[in-house]
């Protein structure tokens, strides 16, 4: 646990105002909700990694209508959220965990800021479970920051090794994510990605099953 996280839980009332004031440095959620909501109609929402809960709220928020769960291995996923109970579950667990549980496929499959936090041997599995439980017609979203410029990389680097604790943090560039997207999920096409303020170090990819081969899905569109 990361020295930030530990000032955070002795904030009592205040740790909310102040995790979201030291989020909104790196990502706006609310634009990433908002970005999120113009892209399905879905009935089910996984979101893998959700930590405190933050995303969460955002997400039942926009889809007022939908089912939302979501995993974390830590023992403290969705602690954080203040919206209505019946909306939201959390889980402590990992994707193979509710693999082998065998769920209804979910409309909308949400993974953000996770891969950096996953060793890389682990990251395949992680995004093969993501796949396997997204319904036929549903989408995958992946958000990253990409390590592409040296200054803002860096930031967020520090930021998570040693605000947050995560000593074995390691970010990817674009054409990394790229590659790494196209090489584990072939049956997947990336069909948008964008940046979301205000860095575009902030990059949401899109990914949809496609009936073309891998080597025809063509490139991204931005």
């Amino acid at each position: 646990m990361g020295f930030g996280t530990i000032v955070r839980h002795r904030l009592g009332r205040l740790e909310i105002p102040a995790a979201e004031l030291y989020r909104a440095l790196f990502i706006s959620l609310d634009r990433l909700g908002r970005q999120i909501a113009g892209l399905s109609d879905p009935k089910r929402i996984l979101e893998i990694g959700c930590g405190d809960g933050a995303l969460a709220q955002r997400l039942t928020t926009v889809y007022p209508a939908a089912e939302y769960l979501g995993i974390d291995p830590a023992p403290t996923a969705g602690r954080l959220y203040r919206g209505d109970p019946a909306r939201a579950q959390f889980r402590c667990q990992d994707t193979a965990a509710l693999v082998a549980q065998q769920p209804d496929p979910f409309d909308l499959v949400v993974v953000v800021d996770v891969l950096h936090h996953v060793r890389a041997t682990e990251r395949p599995a992680l995004l093969r479970h993501a796949a396997g439980l997204t319904a036929v017609d549903g989408l995958l979203l992946v958000k990253e920051w990409a390590r592409d410029r040296p200054v803002a990389g860096r930031l967020a680097y520090w930021a998570d090794r040693y605000v947050t604790g995560d000593r074995e943090v390691d970010f990817l560039t674009e054409a990394q994510l790229l590659a790494l997207l196209h090489e584990q999920l072939p049956q997947f096409g990336v069909t948008r990605h964008r940046p979301v303020p205000p860095w575009r170090e902030n990059i949401l990819f899109t990914l949809g099953r496609t009936t073309d081969s891998p080597a025809s899905a063509g490139p991204p569109v931005a």
